[in-house]
């Protein structure tokens, strides 16, 4: 298998495929962030710029943590039914090298920016807020009892090693209390077949262009409970609401918006049921991210906030918080606490 880590080997690459061609003015830049694999984004004069993508067998984290690369064959066509469901919201998918696990797209423009960033910088727009979720529960609807989809993506195998192995499983070692709530959990998420469920649906994987949004990496991809992807996205929000307490309260309104536009707008299975699964998830997630095997980065080094969140997500547990309508409130309480 060829490294495209190697500014060389890509290069080579790119002629034999003809992406690009001698001396037609491309540029490379290898792009600084991610934990599961290699990302390029590459200038082609005249023609759309593109991102080519290389799974990692092993991740870029301290801890031990491995995963099948083919998750690559999968973040590809995810990625083909979001730009088919939401053209507007997802770039173009170009082609999958099953033999090096590298795949290929549509760039996002140069202009865009992370709505990670902007969330981080203090600027919250709704308009971003709801093409994001609107995205979100639209994919669910429409991938749900598809027979097709679902034969694609019944492999769980890579959610289990990316998400439920290093978030889930991971923190009933540092508290075995948990244990009973995790086992439940994990069972809800491996045995559904819901719907087709992206597996790391967060502002760092959006990008907004103008007001617009283009959502980005499928390699979690599943059919399996929604309730994780809701749980995965409405966690980013809690913690960023932990980080900069005089923007909770901003936060903290966008979730109780974006939550409750998704439950308006689901119709694939009963609405209690699946907010209680998604607050249970959402308190275990809150407690991977500061003692899992990926830790937030923006709360690490922060002793009292890190315990914060712990205690918010110990309280959604122990008070069965069993809809967002009972969390935020035992969230913001914590805040104004």
């Amino acid at each position: 298998m060829i490294d495209i880590a190697n500014q060389e080997v890509l290069e080579n690459y790119m002629l034999d495929r003809e992406l690009t061609g001698p001396g037609d003015g491309h540029s490379i830049h290898y792009c600084k962030g991610g934990v599961s694999g290699t990302v390029v984004f590459i200038e082609r004069p005249g023609k759309t710029p593109l991102i080519i993508k290389q799974a990692l067998a092993q991740l870029k984290v301290a801890e031990t943590w491995t995963c099948d690369p083919n998750r690559m064959g999968i973040e590809y066509d995810s990625n083909k039914i979001y730009h088919e469901l939401m053209p507007e919201n997802a770039p173009e998918v170009y082609f999958y090298d099953q033999e090096n696990y590298i795949y290929g797209r549509e760039a996002v423009p140069d202009n865009c920016e992370m709505w990670k960033a902007d969330l981080m910088s203090g600027l919250l727009d709704f308009e971003v807020a709801r093409k994001s979720i609107e995205t979100l529960v639209v994919v669910h609807n429409k991938c749900a009892r598809n027979t097709q989809v679902a034969e694609r993506f019944a492999d769980k195998s890579i959610f289990y090693g990316l998400r439920i192995s290093p978030y889930i499983e991971f923190i009933m070692h540092k508290h075995p209390q948990l244990k009973s709530a995790a086992d439940q959990v994990i069972h809800e998420l491996m045995e559904s077949s819901i719907t087709l469920v992206h597996g790391d649906y967060s502002p760092k994987n959006i990008m907004v262009v103008g007001r617009g949004i283009s959502v980005l990496d499928y390699e979690v991809a599943h059919y399996g409970h929604p309730a994780f992807d809701l749980a995965f996205f409405s966690n980013h929000f809690i913690l960023k609401s932990i980080k900069f307490p005089e923007l909770a309260g901003a936060f903290l309104n966008m979730l109780r918006y974006m939550t409750d536009f998704y439950l308006d707008h689901m119709d694939f299975m009963d609405k209690k049921k699946f907010e209680d699964c998604t607050i249970r998830t959402l308190a275990l997630l809150m407690i991977a991210r500061v003692d899992g095997k990926s830790p937030v980065e923006y709360l690490v080094g922060d002793p009292e906030k890190q315990q914060m969140v712990r205690d918010i997500a110990f309280d959604l547990l122990d008070q069965k918080a069993d809809s967002f309508s009972k969390a935020i409130p035992i969230i913001a309480s914590h805040r104004r606490a």
